[in-house]
């Protein structure tokens, strides 16, 4: 594979990006980071780069998740067919 195949766009740092990334394209860049980190042929700096910009988007992702699941509200119906709304309580495996 060339080296064409990287780019620096993934460099960029969250603090220089206009907008808040969603949940979606967080986790499309970090795909795209695990298929470049692949490459045999991706230099040391790019590959540490890339390692560390994956690390702050597992990060982000993660309290995007976080934030959502404390949003979550699940409707159940009560005894006398009511519906009421309680938190969703999660549990973490691992």
């Amino acid at each position: 594979m060339s080296n064409e195949n990287w780019s620096d766009d993934l460099f960029v740092e969250s603090s220089e990006q206009e907008e808040p990334l969603s949940l979606e394209i967080g986790i499309h860049n970090l795909e795209k980071i695990v298929k470049l980190l692949e490459q045999k042929d991706l230099p040391l700096e790019k590959a540490l780069g890339l390692f560390k910009k994956g690390v702050g988007l597992v990060q982000y992702c993660s309290n995007v998740l976080d934030q959502a699941e404390k949003q979550m509200e699940i409707l159940l119906e009560d005894q006398d067919g009511q519906l009421q709304v309680k938190p969703a309580s999660f549990e973490v495996e691992g």
